[in-house]
């Protein structure tokens, strides 16, 4: 899946530790320093000419990042390295799935101040990759 691969790829970076800190399809409200990743829908697949149903040659599913810090520029910070770890990532195998590339949509920007006073960063990728029996 999307979600454990880049949890995965991410953590392997430094970037946290999966369910302590690094969150896939949820922000938890502890810790205060956190990031979570989310999969959204992206373009249609692409396939081949004249191919029929379950013939796609790329998937390009979306994945938004969530970086939250009490301090602003702490939530930017890591906003900005997963941004530099990710935005052009290319050819790369990850648990057994083939990525072709990851792009950022946009840089990160500021998403919210929650109720608490924390501030979350945020940016969406689109990632291109060999279609997979499970997203």
């Amino acid at each position: 899946m999307i979600l454990d691969d880049f949890s995965d790829y991410l953590s392997s970076q430094g970037v946290g530790t999966t369910g302590v800190d690094l969150f896939k399809s949820t922000l938890p409200s502890t810790p205060d320093a956190a990031v979570a990743l989310f999969k959204y829908g992206g373009p249609a697949p692409v396939h081949m000419m004249s191919a029929g149903p379950g013939t796609a040659i790329v998937e390009r599913p979306h994945l938004q990042v969530l970086a939250r810090h009490t301090h602003p520029a702490n939530a930017e910070k890591k906003a900005q390295d997963i941004w530099t770890l990710l935005d052009a990532l290319g050819d790369k195998t990850i648990n057994g799935i083939r990525y072709l590339s990851v792009y950022a949509l946009q840089t990160p920007f500021f998403l919210q101040k929650d109720e608490t006073g924390r501030f979350t960063y945020a940016c969406n990728y689109e990632i291109v990759r060999e279609p997979a029996t499970s997203s």
